[in-house]
């Protein structure tokens, strides 16, 4: 194959040497991320399993190819699609984003990989229907597309010809090539068996990358050691699964449609144990945060599957919701979820998103597994409801949640598909015995807003969250066993730990320490300015002017010595215990708000004064 052109030459100094972040199927039907695993169902729409549910990212939209990678450099993959509609190229991390090229809507497909290890992100590449290739980088995102030469169907990263440095692999027309970054050149290593897919991985104990490919027949072949070995069947799936520093898996679909697995020892395929009701359509791994080890995950046409090491399967197609979608109702860009089923003790924001999609929260770190993302509690009764290990602990029971839909009437939210800007929920507050001490009626609300200033973004995430505690006809007694912390609060992503800075509406910043760094302030709000894995991010939580008892602000981690960050409003139960009459009731109102940057104490302030 002719050598490459001088363009090609310059920016492809240094190729592929590690596989991307993702993995995909052959088929590209099915992906996984460090975000989950996501597939292409019957009619096109993608799904997505995060580990907790099954959700729909986004909605009509049809899809074509779906693979995952970190192309911006986030520190996360993300899901990157072709639209069935538009043959467009899309981007997704938490709302879509559309790349155009010199390729117009004549993608055929797409992959990702690595130049080397100290890249900021991988480089994306589509293939066209006419053969061309081009790639793209966040580097050089604003500027042209780099052409490569060549005339490509697929293409495969990797580490496959050390000695010549081959670090990625394609086909042109139905014939093998992998590329040398020593010379520069193309390097045909099958040719004659009209090969139409392939898939990278080390399934040796040699440090080089292999490939599996497949013929138009569907005969699948291990490409290693400059020799392709036919494996002895035919597949209509492939995929491989990562085992750290021992060699992957290879997994495919017979013919019949059943999961089966490659012996790298005995050379034999043989069938997976496993108790998936129907004929599988499509196979993916998922490897685990860990790096030493994958799970396995197959669709059907009626449900998607995970098979356990023993062969047992979960259709996680039919796990409930167990949040609520919270996006904002002019743009449908996600920027909340409210988790209230398999809850321990209570429900609470899980996620809260900054306007360009960064989520700040933490669920239950190993130091304090009782603080939840952005919760709310207090002791009732001398029932705790704050920590969930000690002896009168309380819980919180959702009775019945319902969503605002577009018409503004309301919905029970598992007759629902759980995405909506607000959402109504009924809880009763129970101790050990289920006997209910005080029920509650609880509203939250997000929207995108347009900033007060520029200085951190042009956009702010709110979220509204309203708290009305009713009494039954004998009283409740929100008493002082409560810490000085209880009330509304939130604990941060790791990254935001140290290094941050608080401050308030005082011009003096004036806190009163209760202990170690754990502060207390009168104050209308409270801010928090901190680094999301190496991004200035700012929340504030404001106390509405009208709630029962005044703003008094907590914050604890701005100290060198601090363990972890934390932020809310308490209600100073500790200090002035409330005993509430029969029947009566006491509703707080607060926001969040949350912006990409570091916004100022005047333009917390200014946010405020718009809030009522």
């Amino acid at each position: 194959m002719k050598k490459i052109c001088c363009a090609f030459v310059v920016c492809f100094v240094m190729m592929f040497v590690s596989v991307a972040g993702g993995a995909e199927n052959a088929k590209g039907t099915m992906t996984s991320g460090t975000y989950g695993t996501a597939w292409l169902t019957n009619n096109r729409i993608v799904r997505v399993y995060d580990g907790k549910s099954v959700v729909e990212p986004f909605t009509n939209v049809k899809v074509d190819t779906l693979i995952s990678a970190d192309v911006l450099g986030e520190g996360s993959d993300q899901l990157l699609f072709i639209d069935n509609a538009k043959k467009s190229l899309n981007i997704y991390s938490f709302k879509t984003k559309t790349l155009s090229g010199p390729f117009g809507s004549n993608i055929r497909t797409l992959a990702a990989g690595r130049f080397s290890p100290s890249d900021a992100a991988p480089s994306l590449f589509v293939c066209t229907f006419a053969g061309d290739v081009f790639q793209w980088t966040k580097d050089v995102m604003d500027k042209a597309w780099i052409r490569i030469s060549g005339t490509f169907s697929k293409v495969a990263s990797g580490s496959f010809d050390p000695k010549n440095k081959g670090n990625f692999a394609v086909i042109s027309n139905g014939n093998v090539y992998t590329f040398s970054t020593q010379w520069q050149t193309y390097s045909k290593i099958l040719e004659g068996q009209n090969i139409v897919n392939l898939v990278a991985g080390n399934f040796t104990d040699a440090p080089n990358d292999e490939l599996i490919l497949i013929n138009k027949s569907k005969r699948a072949f291990l490409y290693q050691n400059n020799n392709a070995k036919d494996l002895k069947q035919n597949v209509s799936d492939v995929a491989v699964g990562k085992n750290g520093d021992q060699p992957d898996t290879i997994y495919g679909l017979d013919e019949s449609s059943n999961v089966i697995v490659f012996d790298r020892v005995s050379g034999e395929w043989s069938k997976l144990k496993n108790n998936v009701p129907d004929p599988c359509t499509g196979i993916i791994t998922q490897t685990n945060p860990d790096g030493k080890g994958h799970q396995l995950f197959v669709s059907t046409h009626n449900g998607f599957y995970k098979i356990q090491p023993e062969g047992e399967t979960i259709n996680l197609a039919n796990l409930p919701n167990p949040s609520v979608v919270l996006r904002d109702k002019n743009t449908n860009v996600p920027l909340a979820e409210y988790r209230y089923i398999s809850v321990k003790a209570k429900p609470y924001i899980d996620i809260l998103r900054t306007p360009s999609g960064k989520n700040i929260l933490r669920d239950s770190p190993h130091d304090h597994l009782h603080h939840h993302g952005l919760m709310f509690a207090v002791a009732v009764d001398g029932h705790n409801f704050w920590e969930e290990n000690s002896p009168n602990i309380g819980r919180q029971l959702t009775r019945k949640i319902y969503i605002k839909q577009a018409d503004g009437k309301k919905t029970e939210a598992a007759a629902s598909d759980n995405r909506t800007s607000s959402l109504e929920s009924d809880l009763d507050w129970v101790n050990g015995a289920d006997k209910v001490l005080i029920k509650e009626k609880r509203k939250v609300d997000v929207q995108l807003s347009d900033a007060v200033n520029s200085n951190a973004g042009g956009k702010v995430t709110l979220l509204d969250w309203e708290t009305t505690l009713i009494a039954d006809d004998k009283g409740a007694f929100l008493d002082k066993i409560s810490h000085h912390y209880y009330g509304l609060g939130m604990r941060f992503d790791k990254s935001m730990d140290k290094g941050g800075r608080f401050f308030s509406d005082k011009s003096d910043n004036k806190f009163d320490v209760v202990r170690g760094d754990e502060k207390v302030t009168e104050c209308r709000w409270l801010a928090y300015t901190s680094k999301l894995n190496g991004e200035q991010v700012t929340v504030a939580v404001f106390g509405h002017p009208g709630n029962p008892i005044p703003t008094k602000g907590f914050s604890m981690g701005d100290s060198p010595k601090g363990h972890f960050a934390y932020l809310g409003i308490t209600l100073n139960l500790h200090r002035q215990p409330v005993s509430m009459k029969p029947d009566s009731s006491l509703t707080f109102r607060y926001r969040v708000v949350v912006w990409d940057g570091e916004a100022t104490p005047e333009t917390v302030e200014k946010t405020f004064q718009q809030y009522r």
